[in-house]
């Protein structure tokens, strides 16, 4: 499918406006308004130009007889007159051989829960193939649905035929949406209830009430607009009324129902659809145009954000070593040893119990000296007496993307996700900072006391050790016991050799201990110091990878909105051009010159090379 295919526009741009929403480039108010605009490029057909359906719309306000003259213009009774807000929604009047499949789905779209279902008639009339007149509920409805639907189903109008009354054609506020359609759409008019019995005593006036009805038009943009003027009431001898009624008041209806059928032939008909198209194009193209992002990467503020991160990031590794070096052991150090029963179990619990109590009086005066210290450059962080492990500098990286954020926020800098993505990663961060000790103690907790050739070796090792000293010590007794039983006194040397000796094999046996089963206190600060800074390394780069991620996908989306543009551009390009003289009157416009031209000689010209512009930031 080419870039430039009507349907592949539509659906991309449906596409582009819900990821400008996502990742923060437009707000929901511009959003919702360009998704409207979408919605209308449905009723529009835009991505079936070569639709041969010339859709002719009826509107106007309440009790004009816009329903008689439907059932007038078809020949047969399609739509219920009545007083008030009777027609309920919709009536297409279509050809038989016609297809208003995506016509059809569109107005039934719109109508609301307590509206009838839109009704299609089918009819079999020739001069009207490829033509569909639609009814609709009035424009002044006491029903809010009434009007709405009206008012979206004008964009699946390629010609609106406003309808109204000699009593109600200066209350045009109700219909300023129709009017401001001059320029996007064909446009009639019709003065409905032009007979004796509506106008009364004001049929002497008509030719005043038509040039004031022409004035309110031409006030309105419309300098020669196409009005008929029209009863739609049948003769007393139960024919219809036409041409000239009795008492010389004119009557347009025969007019209007040629006109409708003949006076706009194939050509002008797809000259009014391309034209409209044109202008649909051009609503889609102006609101593509405001929502367009400016590119991120060439934003001054990006590398300073990216360094502020990064620099953030090495404070927070220094800091996780430092709290990593103050790391104690909580109750497990002397569970991974075994326990001999002997001098060199008690010695070595002896010991590791004076290493624990120095090093928690250590790590307490240390952290008095890190809490003093405040690690955002002056900055205190309220952390509520949090003293997990890393909390403080996760907190300060924290801080650091949320003053990025509100900068990047003040400058015009769209972060979109990365804010929110930001809090969540270094939340995350906190978290897992707070659990690695203890999850770093647990696993070598639980590797130290698994069964292995080494800790077999060590054990065994350990027990010699204390079979040695109890060799000595044996020995010691047996020579000292054996001297005073003979009455002698065992030398100074003994004791000394045997001090000596014991000595050692303490020092030797702690030296065994530590070789077969090292200290958790020292693994345990390596490793909190190695994953805890590979912590922050993943959490910084990923706040990185967000923010060059948001950069990257706005760039592409600036570029897809100017791709967009351009293909509506070809598809503006592919549709005719050109506008005859009659298409000029209908489109009201200001360059079209005045010429009186009644409803009863509406002729087709050579074409107007004048196309529409194809921007106009029109927003109905």
């Amino acid at each position: 499918m080419s870039g430039a295919d009507p349907a592949s526009i539509l659906a991309r741009a449906g596409l582009w406006v819900a990821e400008l929403r996502t990742r923060g480039q437009i707000t929901d108010e511009a959003a919702s308004q360009l998704n409207e605009i979408l919605a209308a490029s449905f009723g529009e057909r835009l991505d079936q130009q070569d639709d041969p359906l010339l859709v002719v719309m009826l509107c106007g306000p309440t009790a004009v007889g816009k329903s008689t003259l439907i059932n007038a213009l078809a020949g047969a009774e399609i739509s219920r007159p009545g007083f008030g807000a009777a027609t309920q929604a919709a009536v297409l009047y279509v050809h038989e051989q016609d297809d208003p499949a995506r016509l059809f789905a569109y107005s039934h779209a719109l109508a609301s829960r307590d509206q009838a279902a839109t009704m299609l008639v089918r009819h079999a009339r020739d001069e009207l193939l490829h033509k569909v007149l639609v009814d609709t509920p009035d424009i002044d409805s006491v029903r809010l649905q009434h009007r709405e639907l009206t008012a979206r189903l004008v964009h699946a109008a390629d010609l609106v035929l406003f309808v109204t009354s000699p009593e109600k054609y200066k209350v045009l506020r109700s219909a300023r949406w129709v009017l401001e359609q001059r320029g996007q759409r064909a446009m009639g008019f019709v003065l409905n209830k032009w007979d004796r019995a509506a106008l009364g005593v004001q049929s002497d006036r008509r030719a005043a009430i038509e040039h004031d009805f022409r004035d309110v038009l031409m006030r309105e943009g419309f300098h020669d607009a196409l009005v008929f003027r029209v009863s739609s009431l049948p003769d007393p001898d139960g024919t219809e009324a036409g041409g000239m009624e009795a008492g010389g008041i004119e009557n347009d209806l025969s007019a209007l129902r040629a006109w409708l059928e003949a006076g706009i032939s194939q050509s002008t008909a797809t000259l009014i659809r391309h034209r409209r198209l044109r202008s649909a194009w051009g609503r889609l193209a102006a609101g593509i145009e405001a929502a367009l992002p400016t590119p991120l990467s060439s934003h001054p503020l990006l590398p300073s954000l990216t360094d502020r991160i990064a620099r953030r990031g090495v404070l927070a590794e220094q800091g996780i070593v430092a709290e990593a070096l103050l790391l104690e052991t909580s109750g497990i150090e002397d569970g991974i040893r075994p326990v001999t029963p002997g001098l060199l179990g008690m010695w070595t619990r002896a010991w590791n119990r004076i290493a624990s109590a120095a090093g928690s009086a250590r790590a307490g005066i240390a952290a008095l000296a890190v809490r003093a210290a405040p690690p955002d450059g002056g900055r205190q962080l309220d952390r509520g007496g949090d003293t997990a492990f890393g909390a403080r500098h996760a907190a300060a990286l924290s801080a650091t993307a949320e003053q990025a954020a509100g900068d990047a926020a003040a400058q015009g800098l769209a972060l979109g996700p990365v804010g929110p993505a930001w809090d969540t990663g270094f939340g995350q961060l906190e978290r897992q900072l707070a659990l690695l000790p203890l999850d770093i103690a647990m696993d070598l907790a639980a590797k130290a006391n698994r069964v292995t050739a080494r800790r077999m070796i060590g054990i065994a090792c350990l027990y010699g050790m204390e079979t040695l000293i109890m060799a000595v010590l044996l020995t010691a007794l047996w020579r000292a016991g054996n001297d005073f039983v003979a009455g002698t006194y065992a030398p100074g040397s003994l004791f000394l050799t045997v001090l000596l000796l014991v000595s050692v094999l303490l020092i030797l046996g702690q030296t065994l201990a530590g070789l077969f089963f090292p200290p958790l206190r020292q693994r345990l600060r390596r490793a909190a110091s190695r994953l805890g800074r590979a912590l922050v390394q993943d959490a910084v780069a990923k706040a990185q990878a967000a923010l060059q991620d948001q950069a990257a996908a706005v760039d592409r989306l600036a570029q897809d909105g100017r791709t967009l543009l351009q293909d509506i551009d070809r598809a503006v390009m592919a549709l005719a051009a050109g506008d005859d003289v009659n298409t000029s009157r209908l489109f009201a416009d200001a360059a079209a010159a005045p010429a009186l031209i009644t409803a009863d000689t509406v002729a087709v010209a050579p074409p107007d090379l004048e196309a529409a512009p194809l921007r106009r930031p029109v927003f109905d």
